[in-house]
């Protein structure tokens, strides 16, 4: 079959890449800071209402003779 010259496509060149666009990189940079927030505030208020020792555990019966008794 024989095509007209304006329907061929030329294959012989890789086309180059325009790169990583800017707003991705600031995308990423946000991204990372606001992970490292959360993990931070995790840490921070992983204490919050928790106290130790427990004021219950003095209560607990460790052997027989302690749950025997009034």
């Amino acid at each position: 079959m024989i095509e007209r010259d304006d329907e061929y496509l030329d294959f012989s060149s890789v086309p180059e890449s325009k790169g990583v666009p800017q707003g991705l990189y600031r995308v990423a940079i946000v991204g990372l800071i606001i992970i490292f927030a959360i993990g931070g505030a995790v840490c921070l208020m992983s204490g919050y209402g928790h106290h130790w020792p427990a004021t219950t555990t003095e209560r607990v019966p460790l052997n027989q003779q302690d749950a025997a008794a009034p």
